[in-house]
This record gives structure tokens, sequence and C-alpha cells, in this order.
């Protein structure tokens, strides 16, 4: 993507471009240079066809093989073009359209791989096929999601379970009879203004 703005239709031409993979019908006329092209490479290594021909004659889609250094490779550069919401999905396209999943077995590859969800779960069905030598990786690996997963609940957990016990902590959204009436009408009167009759929030 260049550092210059791009009209809307060019850059939805460019996205599109993106998307259909550059085939000699896909439409959009539209040529990709810089990291564009590098992002073509990346999607093209996952989501290419065989007969695909990107728009310099080049075969669009060397795919990732079954080599680690070519799947080490691709995992670093769809880190650096696409979010992480992105790279995870794509990951997960990986190990399941193109059978990556015993590149898992390596320690190396999974010291690439961006932990989630899925991963743990895929680790866990290659569970009886996993070297000694990758075991180890594979519960840190395993460790993190778990950490983090606990990280993001037990926020939420604590609120619900402290609100629901301690019933004169504050809560944002009280239910009817919840509200301590009393404590609500005596905070509230500092903003009477009798000369009025009304209350100023």
């Amino acid at each position: 993507m260049t550092d210059a703005v791009r009209d809307p239709a060019q850059e939805r031409l460019r996205r599109w471009r993106l998307v259909l993979g550059g085939d000699a019908a896909d439409g959009t006329g539209c040529t990709l240079s810089g990291q564009d092209t590098a992002m073509d490479g990346a999607l093209a290594a996952l989501y290419g066809k065989g007969d695909r021909q990107g728009q310099s004659g080049r075969d669009r889609s060397a795919g990732l093989g079954a080599s680690a250094p070519a799947v080490a490779r691709w995992l670093g550069d769809i880190r650096t073009y696409f979010p992480s919401s992105v790279v995870q999905v794509m990951q997960r396209d990986a190990i399941d359209r193109l059978g990556l999943a015993t590149l898992l077995l390596e320690p190396e590859m999974l010291e690439a791989v961006d932990a989630d969800v899925h991963l743990v779960g895929t680790l866990l069905s290659l569970n009886k096929a996993m070297p000694e030598t990758t075991k180890e990786t594979a519960r840190a690996v395993v460790r993190k999601v778990v950490e983090d997963l606990e990280k993001r609940l037990a926020t939420r957990t604590r609120a619900t379970l402290t609100g629901a016990l301690d019933r004169s902590a504050r809560v944002n959204r009280p239910r009817h009879h919840d509200i301590d009436w009393n404590r609500t009408i005596a905070a509230n009167l500092k903003h009477y203004l009798p000369e009025y009759r009304t209350i100023v929030p």
C-alpha cells in the first residue's frame, strides 16, 4: 500500500484484486506493487490455485508445501501484512486446507504460530503423534492460551460474583430491588434547588 491517498474507486479495485487473485478474468485491470504484491503472494500461497497466473505471468500459487522454512517465512509475512484476527483465520485455513498439522510437530513451528483456542485443539488431537522434544513447546503454547483466557474471563467473573455477593457494592445498572433508595436520595439532595423545587443533575 502506498502512502499517497487513493481515490475510493481505485482502493476498491485494489482490494478486489487482492481477493480475486489476479486471474486474467478477474475484471479489475488493477496491477499491484510494493507491499500489495507481497500481500498477494501471502494470500496466493494459501488460497491460490495451480492454474492461476499473476499479471506479470509468474505462477501465483507456489504454495506452502511441507517445507518448515517456507511456512515460517509465510507466518512472518502474514503477521506483517494482516491484523492478528486475520492471521488466526489464515493459520487455521493453512492447517485445514494444506494439511500443515504435521508441521506443528516441530518445536520451531509451534514457536512461530500465533496461539489461539483452535491451535490448542489441533495440538490436543496431535498429542499421541507428538515427539517428546515438541511436547514441552506445545505445553508452553497451551499454557499461554489458558493464561490469556483466564485473564480475560477473571475480571468479568469477579465483577459478576462480587456484585452478587456484596449488596453494598455499587452497580452501574442495578435492578429495582437492588437500589438503596435512602442512599440514592441523600446523595442527590445536594442537587436539589428548593426555589425551583427540582433536582439539577
